[in-house]
């Protein structure tokens, strides 16, 4: 991105306000604007390069984040050589309240959410002529991106809580506990949704859809989260969901090799070794029903078998993404009509099936029998439609079936049913 050097320098002077003294592996050189040009007012020329930081940083850390959330989850076993903790910490369930793989996603979503309240106060400042509907999609916007980014923390810590008001670092709001939390995070959502409606989007949008769109597909996510059904089938009405649409059609986040700009670290070739592997958890590859082509997103190492940490011998690397440049979603259509079909699962059992059949079809399987949709259905098909996304754990985490259904690996294993607060976020 043209602008991301001067996003880098307003990312580091955010990290620098942020106090919660997660440290961030490769500490960059920046130079650049400071912030307080932004939250002291916002002006029209900074407004574009604000929404790309905001949207390029967004990536920073996601491959650890997916990569943490899929090993607990036993999607993936993820092997790095230079650090055991992926084979020991996160596959025996005694985690470190100091280890990179909390501190650093925590620090970077937290980041982020500085940077949309220093645009909410720029704006709040602001002496620039910005009518009514652009204040109203700025607002929108930053909103949507705090809500996105708390509810990505949320679903790690889970009943640890997390802050949800930052706004003022000197003067942290509390932890919220689960449920208070995802409460305010979709009041955040359904407010920021009123200001899209009115203003439209700000640009640039890199996302794939309508900021609006993003805002109710992620608000149906955090309702299913919260049970509210209703409001799961209300937003999803007002998202891209789209029954006879692309799967693959959502809301994304992009890389490029271009200079400056970020490659997809959660991208590995063929065959990689033990120095750098994600192989496809066997229970992935040997629960899948006959026929379904979701099963290629694990594909089989040629050069055979690769040994790692005492597991049995992986057979296929995790492959998603073909190039370092391809892009990640962070919600697709194929969730939404999953989410469609948990929503109507007790209430209306023809729409869950029919969802469920949609998504099952395009995996080149046979419709379900009549009545055919339970938990046991839905969480098979979200496993398999959502390899590898962050979501096995936390689906089997609110259905109550982390324990029954962790496989566990090695003697001494054990099951994370949550990520612990970072050791020097004060409290």
């Amino acid at each position: 991105m043209k602008t991301l050097n001067k996003i880098k320098a307003i990312l580091f002077v955010l990290i620098l306000l942020v106090v919660y003294s997660c440290s961030i592996e490769d500490g960059r050189n920046l130079n650049g604007p400071q912030t307080n040009s932004i939250s002291e007012g916002l002006s029209r020329p900074e407004l574009p390069q604000v929404v790309s930081g905001i949207l390029a940083d967004m990536r920073d850390r996601l491959h650890t984040q997916r990569d943490a959330m899929s090993v607990v989850g036993r999607d993936y076993w993820r092997h790095q050589s230079s650090d055991p903790r992926w084979t020991g910490d996160l596959m025996t369930g005694t985690l470190d309240d100091n280890a990179f793989y909390i501190t650093t996603p925590y620090a970077g979503r937290y980041a982020v959410v500085k940077q949309c309240n220093l645009l909410l106060q720029g704006l709040e400042n602001t002496t620039e002529a910005f009518t009514d509907a652009e204040k109203a999609a700025i607002r929108g916007f930053a909103n949507t991106i705090k809500a996105h980014e708390l509810l990505t923390i949320l679903t790690m810590l889970d009943d640890n809580g997390i802050r949800t008001d930052v706004a003022d670092s000197e003067n942290l709001g509390p932890f919220e506990s689960y449920d208070d939390a995802l409460s305010t995070i979709i009041n955040l959502l359904n407010t920021a949704a009123t200001d899209l409606a009115s203003g439209g989007d700000v640009a640039p949008n890199t996302l794939g859809v309508s900021y609006l769109e993003f805002n109710r597909a992620l608000t149906a996510r955090a309702a299913a989260y919260q049970g509210d059904y209703n409001l799961v089938l209300t937003a999803l009405a007002d998202s891209f969901m789209d029954f006879n649409g692309d799967l693959n059609t959502g809301a994304y986040f992009q890389f490029s090799a271009g200079g400056g700009d970020a490659l997809n670290q959660l991208f590995f070739a063929l065959n990689s070794t033990a120095a750098n592997a994600r192989i496809a958890h066997p229970d992935f590859v040997n629960s899948a029903e006959a026929g379904d082509t979701r099963l290629g997103k694990a594909v089989l190492r040629t050069d055979g078998p690769l040994n790692i940490a005492d597991l049995t011998p992986g057979t296929h690397d995790v492959y998603i993404y073909q190039s370092s440049s391809d892009p990640v979603g962070m919600i697709r259509n194929e969730e939404l009509i999953l989410l469609y079909a948990e929503a109507n699962m007790m209430s209306s059992p023809s729409d869950a099936e029919m969802a469920i059949n949609v998504v099952r079809s395009a995996a080149g399987l046979g419709d379900v029998a009549p009545g055919g949709v339970d938990e046991d259905r839905l969480l098979y098909e979200r496993r398999y439609s959502l390899f590898a996304e962050g979501h096995r754990w936390i689906d089997l985490r609110r259905y109550n079936r982390l324990i029954a259904e962790i496989t566990i690996d090695r003697p001494g294993d054990g099951v994370v049913t949550k990520f612990p607060i970072p050791q020097n976020e004060g409290q």
